[in-house]
């Protein structure tokens, strides 16, 4: 499968094959463990966690479920109209009854208009996994699709769904409610998900979520330009336009597998409350699309035998991956035997695509690269902030580095092969394909491929702030390829 034209370059680097094998599916996920020297490192251990085993042993997934979804089938008990109402059902009927079983809700095929929520559940001390999983095995037949954006108002979010989550359990409803009390403020990219997971080990099989918003909110960074275009779908090309799918919100040991995740911007986000710690979600045999950062997040998250689709109708400028992983955590974003696909768009046949860029999560000044701006300082604070010309960066936003590695895959000829990773600050390409950084902003990163280019771009700013990284801290490589065609 190997293609031999692809050797290691500064801008592509290749991994051996020795380091490769650590990139197996049981090696990702079965790491669970703190670093030393973190809050959670006295009680944490390797747990291993294997979703594939079971295939492999020739093991047949047989699904019963304990509740349906079927609007055309309500004469039946434990049948429901919508997704929302049938978990909250199936909750509050596993604490009154002490029920500490995993829960199988069957939806029938059909396109549900409804935002999803998927809390944490625990009964009698255990942990309570939920599945969603479609009747029809074709991914495509049962939809869950509603258009929300992160310019969305919280007071508009309240008008608009506060109905749904009137009569539902309580720990459904406060997740709701969390997103309610912002007022008259946006929601927010983490709040604009059509489905969120909080649900340890939650799974969902043959169904498609879709975020059908279409990028057409004039938002205040572009308000003001005054040749804003819109294409013949009354889409932007630029400003803030995130809108996500599935928010995977720091639940551990998820499982997607044959479903369909549509969207634009941000379709696809998971993430972990403690940088330090990952969570794991899994992918298989899954489709997902999308333009810009269109699979991010600070967690763990394995693609297995997926199709990846980056489309161009909307904008030039598209990114596949965007992970923020902390330094400390050995894995990222893996792609395994997956096919990056396109949408055979103008846009995309020019073959300056990128496979993506290194989240700097919440940066708002930096500590790289030459400045132009008289005065400027960057230090290490509580929080990211910049008021010209002197700022500060967050610990975690510094530890943001983000890991990505795509082994044995096919990459389609959209993504740019002389440079698939970008800068966090932009660029362009010349018609030969050649990549030429943006000029130097207050959030600015170069793309870093592993520990050393961190501590090559950092050494003198990180000695003045007291801080040192061994390039032992982090012997895997931040974005690496193996085996790819």
């Amino acid at each position: 499968m190997t293609n031999q034209s692809v050797t290691s370059t500064p801008t592509r680097p290749q991994m051996t094959k020795d380091m490769a094998e650590l990139y197996r599916p049981a090696m990702v996920l079965r790491h669970d463990k703190a670093p030393e020297g973190s809050a959670t490192s006295d009680a944490a251990s390797i747990a291993d966690w294997d979703p594939i085993a079971p295939a492999l042993q020739g093991a047949t997934r047989k699904l019963e479920p304990d509740y349906r979804v079927d609007p055309g089938d309500m004469g039946k008990p434990d049948c429901f109209a919508s997704i929302q109402l049938a978990i909250s059902h199936a909750i509050s009927e596993a604490k009154s009854k002490g029920l500490t079983k995993r829960i199988f809700i069957e939806i029938a095929p059909g396109t549900y208009n409804e935002l999803v929520y998927i809390p944490a559940l625990e009964v009698n001390g255990q942990k309570i996994p939920i599945t969603l999983y479609g009747r029809d095995k074709d991914a495509s037949k049962t939809v869950i699709s509603v258009d929300i954006d992160q310019g969305l108002t919280a007071d508009a979010y309240t008008m608009r769904f506060c109905a749904a989550f009137h009569h539902t359990e309580e720990s459904i409803k406060a997740m709701f409610e969390e997103i309610s009390a912002r007022g008259d403020f946006d929601i927010g990219t983490t709040n604009s998900c059509v489905m969120r997971i909080r649900n340890d080990g939650f799974e969902a099989l043959n169904l498609s979520v879709k975020n059908s918003y279409n990028e057409d909110r004039i938002t205040p960074d572009i308000a003001d330009q005054a040749n804003v275009t819109r294409n013949e779908k009354g889409q932007l090309s630029h400003g803030q336009h995130q809108a996500v799918a599935v928010l995977v919100d720091a639940a551990d040991r998820v499982l997607f597998e044959n479903v369909r995740l549509i969207g634009d911007q941000d379709t696809l986000y998971f993430k972990t409350n403690e940088p330090r710690v990952t969570v794991k979600s899994y992918y298989k045999n899954c489709y997902i699309e999308g333009d810009v950062d269109f699979i991010f997040g600070n967690s763990t998250a394995f693609f297995d035998h997926c199709e990846i689709r980056s489309k161009g109708a909307r904008t030039a400028d598209t990114y596949v991956a965007a992970p923020s992983t902390n330094i400390h955590i050995p894995y990222g974003i893996v792609f395994w035997d997956c096919t990056f696909t396109h949408d055979e768009s103008e846009a995309a046949k020019q073959g300056c695509f990128s496979l993506g860029r290194q989240w700097f999560e919440r940066v708002r000044a930096t500590p790289y690269g030459p400045t132009p701006v008289p005065g400027y300082r960057c230090t290490l604070g509580e929080v990211s902030h910049y008021e010209e010309p002197i700022g500060t960066i967050a610990l975690k936003t510094l530890e943001a580095v983000g890991k990505v590695a795509v082994l044995h895959s096919r990459i389609g000829a959209h993504i740019n092969p002389l440079a698939p990773w970008t800068d966090w600050n932009g660029g362009s390409f010349d018609a030969d394909g050649t990549y030429h950084p943006a000029p130097w902003a207050p959030r600015f990163r170069p793309v870093q491929y592993g520990i050393r280019d961190f501590n090559h771009h950092l050494a003198d700013w990180l000695e003045a702030e007291g801080l040192s990284y061994s390039n032992k801290d982090a012997p895997l490589p931040f974005i690496a390829e193996y085996g790819n065609s």
